[in-house]
């Protein structure tokens, strides 16, 4: 009897460690996105500034509305 309460306490623990690594492999994931998009972005901004393309060239090259892409610029940190 001892021993089935044991095996249940160990698998409970070993399954609390997987959802623990899970739920900091999710924040982890999140955190990469964010900065992926601000690199993105960044980019388009810096293309956009440098006078080689304007929006509208922007927008035919990514695909994205002209205001989808003024409100992502918009969003960038200074």
């Amino acid at each position: 009897m001892a021993t089935d309460n044991t095996d249940k306490a160990a698998k409970d623990a070993a399954r609390a460690a997987a959802k623990k690594r899970l739920t900091e492999a999710l924040a982890q994931r999140e955190a990469d996105h964010a900065d992926v998009e601000t690199a993105f972005w960044t980019k388009v901004r810096d293309e956009i500034d440098s006078g080689a393309l304007r929006q509208v060239d922007a927008v035919d090259a990514l695909g994205f509305t002209r205001e989808y892409i003024r409100k992502q610029l918009k969003n960038l940190p200074e």
